[in-house]
């Protein structure tokens, strides 16, 4: 099993995702997490929520009254209001674009992370009118 990131919003209390594994983020995020803290931008593991990693890879139960982790993550997990996450998606995409830095040391994944970055901005943005806040939650 490998751990990726999921990319999910949070409207009216509920987490929603795309259900899409991003594993080039996952796989580049300390890198990124440069590159937004050089670029000003909010830190991209601010973005990254561990709730799902945590009771998948323990004994702990949920807690009461709660069903899922999306429901503990909802609540309880590291979300990054819309507007930063926007200001985020957006300056590490132009970035990388621009920029072209190079992600990997065996191979270069900027064109995987570029990808993945569009995607994910085009499910923030289809949801930018009804959702509070964002997060890649990690998940194996």
């Amino acid at each position: 099993m490998s751990m990726v990131l999921w990319a999910y919003v949070r409207v009216r209390g509920q987490a929603l995702s795309d259900g899409t594994d991003r594993l080039a983020l996952y796989r580049h995020r300390n890198r990124l997490d440069v590159l937004s803290r050089r670029l000003e931008l909010p830190p991209f593991l601010s973005a990254c929520d561990t709730t799902d990693l945590h009771y998948n890879t323990s004994d702990q139960a949920l807690p009461e009254g709660l069903s899922s982790t999306d429901e503990v993550m909802a609540r309880r997990g590291q979300w990054l209001p819309m507007g930063q996450a926007l200001a985020l998606l957006e300056g590490l995409l132009i970035h990388v674009e621009n920029q072209r830095p190079r992600l990997g040391l065996l191979r270069n994944d900027r064109e995987a992370v570029a990808t993945e970055l569009r995607e994910v901005l085009a499910f923030v943005r289809s949801w930018v009118q009804e959702a509070d806040a964002f997060n890649f939650a990690v998940v194996m």
